[in-house]
């Protein structure tokens, strides 16, 4: 079981062993924006993708926990500190929740790539103008 824990951390939403470096790339990312500095143009094109990626793998977990709580009953015995008689129907209420959860997360990605589409189609003409190149002078 603990071999199962420890390959479910490291998958990806489609079931293949995740990369840690988007889940790196966007703690820069948000430690950049923290910052206040005005994000580079790369910068910009990267945060669509990344934060998709992070979306996914938060949507993966929440399937895992659903996964997980509908088995918990039987792994263990369980009470519900609220002295409810039947933990379970919180554990029904914990699936629930996770579903929407996944579906939330599931139409935040669609406008992360689709922001993430949007801006990668931005791009800078002349990083450098040359002030006189634009109106024709020369000295």
């Amino acid at each position: 079981m603990l071999e199962d824990l420890e390959t479910s951390r490291s998958l990806s939403p489609k079931g293949l062993p995740m990369d840690n470096q988007p889940l790196t790339r966007f703690g820069e990312l948000v430690q950049a924006a923290a910052e206040l500095r005005p994000l580079e143009l790369a910068e910009l094109h990267e945060i669509g993708g990344v934060l998709s990626e992070v979306i996914l793998t938060a949507a993966a977990l929440a399937i895992r926990v659903e996964a997980e709580s509908a088995t918990l009953g039987k792994r263990y015995v369980l009470r519900d500190t609220t002295g409810d008689p039947d933990p379970e129907a919180r554990l029904a209420e914990v699936r629930q929740r996770m579903r929407r959860m996944v579906d939330l997360l599931h139409k935040a990605d669609l406008h992360a790539r689709r922001s993430h589409a949007a801006i990668n189609r931005i791009v800078q003409t002349d990083p450098d103008p040359d002030p006189d190149a634009a109106t024709g002078q020369r000295e």
